[in-house]
Protein backbone atom coordinates (compact mmCIF):
# COMPACT_ATOMS: atom_id res chain seq x y z
CA UNK A 1 0.00 0.00 0.00
CA UNK A 2 1.28 3.46 -0.75
CA UNK A 3 1.01 6.27 1.78
CA UNK A 4 -1.96 7.92 0.05
CA UNK A 5 -3.88 4.63 0.18
CA UNK A 6 -3.06 4.29 3.88
CA UNK A 7 -4.25 7.86 4.52
CA UNK A 8 -7.50 7.25 2.61
CA UNK A 9 -8.21 3.89 4.28
CA UNK A 10 -7.56 5.31 7.75
CA UNK A 11 -9.80 8.32 7.02
CA UNK A 12 -12.70 6.01 6.12
CA UNK A 13 -12.00 3.83 9.14
CA UNK A 14 -11.81 6.69 11.66
CA UNK A 15 -15.08 8.14 10.38
CA UNK A 16 -16.68 4.72 10.81
CA UNK A 17 -15.74 4.37 14.48
CA UNK A 18 -18.69 6.52 15.54
CA UNK A 19 -20.05 10.00 15.09
CA UNK A 20 -16.97 12.04 14.40
CA UNK A 21 -16.27 15.71 13.84
CA UNK A 22 -13.17 16.31 11.80
CA UNK A 23 -11.27 19.38 10.77
CA UNK A 24 -9.04 19.93 7.77
CA UNK A 25 -6.01 22.17 8.23
CA UNK A 26 -6.13 25.11 5.79
CA UNK A 27 -2.76 24.67 4.07
CA UNK A 28 -1.90 21.00 4.47
CA UNK A 29 -3.35 17.54 4.21
CA UNK A 30 -3.97 17.22 7.94
CA UNK A 31 -7.23 15.93 9.41
CA UNK A 32 -8.13 15.99 13.12
CA UNK A 33 -10.84 13.68 14.50
CA UNK A 34 -12.98 14.41 17.57
CA UNK A 35 -15.74 12.05 18.67
CA UNK A 36 -19.08 13.84 18.55
CA UNK A 37 -20.66 14.54 21.93
CA UNK A 38 -23.91 16.31 22.77
CA UNK A 39 -22.32 17.55 25.97
CA UNK A 40 -19.50 19.04 23.90
CA UNK A 41 -15.90 19.33 24.85
CA UNK A 42 -14.66 15.97 23.58
CA UNK A 43 -10.91 16.21 22.96
CA UNK A 44 -9.26 15.18 19.72
CA UNK A 45 -8.75 11.42 19.40
CA UNK A 46 -6.62 11.18 16.26
CA UNK A 47 -4.83 13.18 13.60
CA UNK A 48 -3.87 12.05 10.11
CA UNK A 49 -0.84 13.96 8.89
CA UNK A 50 -0.34 13.79 5.15
CA UNK A 51 2.57 16.25 5.06
CA UNK A 52 5.90 14.79 3.92
CA UNK A 53 7.62 15.65 7.18
CA UNK A 54 5.06 13.70 9.22
CA UNK A 55 3.13 11.17 7.08
CA UNK A 56 1.65 9.38 10.06
CA UNK A 57 -1.33 8.66 12.24
CA UNK A 58 -1.18 10.26 15.66
CA UNK A 59 -3.41 8.95 18.44
CA UNK A 60 -4.01 11.40 21.27
CA UNK A 61 -4.25 8.84 24.07
CA UNK A 62 -4.18 11.27 26.99
CA UNK A 63 -5.18 14.64 25.51
CA UNK A 64 -4.72 17.67 27.69
CA UNK A 65 -2.24 15.89 29.96
CA UNK A 66 1.13 16.67 28.42
CA UNK A 67 3.00 15.17 31.38
CA UNK A 68 1.35 11.78 30.93
CA UNK A 69 3.60 8.89 29.91
CA UNK A 70 0.67 6.85 28.60
CA UNK A 71 1.57 7.61 24.97
CA UNK A 72 5.16 6.46 25.44
CA UNK A 73 3.97 3.14 26.90
CA UNK A 74 1.50 2.54 24.06
CA UNK A 75 4.14 3.68 21.53
CA UNK A 76 6.33 0.78 22.64
CA UNK A 77 3.46 -1.65 22.00
CA UNK A 78 2.78 -0.39 18.47
CA UNK A 79 6.50 -0.35 17.65
CA UNK A 80 6.80 -3.99 18.73
CA UNK A 81 3.73 -4.93 16.71
CA UNK A 82 5.05 -3.34 13.49
CA UNK A 83 8.80 -3.63 14.14
CA UNK A 84 9.86 0.01 13.83
CA UNK A 85 11.39 2.77 15.93
CA UNK A 86 9.72 6.15 15.51
CA UNK A 87 12.87 8.03 16.58
CA UNK A 88 14.77 6.44 13.68
CA UNK A 89 12.03 7.35 11.20
CA UNK A 90 10.97 10.88 12.22
CA UNK A 91 12.86 13.91 13.44
CA UNK A 92 10.01 15.98 14.87
CA UNK A 93 9.49 16.31 18.62
CA UNK A 94 7.48 13.41 20.03
CA UNK A 95 4.94 14.16 22.73
CA UNK A 96 4.71 11.76 25.68
CA UNK A 97 0.90 11.59 25.60
CA UNK A 98 0.63 10.69 21.88
CA UNK A 99 1.24 7.59 19.77
CA UNK A 100 2.78 7.83 16.29
CA UNK A 101 2.36 5.32 13.44
CA UNK A 102 4.22 6.20 10.21
CA UNK A 103 2.24 5.37 7.08
CA UNK A 104 5.12 3.45 5.52
CA UNK A 105 5.00 0.69 8.17
CA UNK A 106 1.47 -0.14 6.97
CA UNK A 107 2.50 -1.69 3.68
CA UNK A 108 -0.11 -4.44 3.27
CA UNK A 109 -3.72 -5.30 4.12
CA UNK A 110 -2.76 -7.52 7.08
CA UNK A 111 -0.92 -4.66 8.75
CA UNK A 112 -3.83 -2.32 8.02
CA UNK A 113 -6.20 -4.73 9.77
CA UNK A 114 -3.82 -5.00 12.74
CA UNK A 115 -3.67 -1.22 12.95
CA UNK A 116 -7.44 -0.91 12.75
CA UNK A 117 -7.84 -3.40 15.62
CA UNK A 118 -5.29 -1.45 17.66
CA UNK A 119 -6.98 1.90 16.95
CA UNK A 120 -10.44 0.46 17.69
CA UNK A 121 -9.25 -0.70 21.14
CA UNK A 122 -7.72 2.73 21.83
CA UNK A 123 -10.95 4.42 20.70
CA UNK A 124 -13.05 2.27 23.05
CA UNK A 125 -10.78 3.24 25.95
CA UNK A 126 -10.88 6.89 24.88
CA UNK A 127 -14.67 7.23 24.75
CA UNK A 128 -15.26 5.24 27.93
CA UNK A 129 -13.30 7.75 30.07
Amino acid sequence: MNELQVFSELHKFLNGLGSMNYTLAPKSLTLGYKPFSFSGGMPKFATLYGEKRYNCLILHVDPGNQESLKGKMIQKDIQELFHFNIKDMRSFTLKKHEVYVPFEVIHNKDRMEQLKDFVRRQYEIFVSR
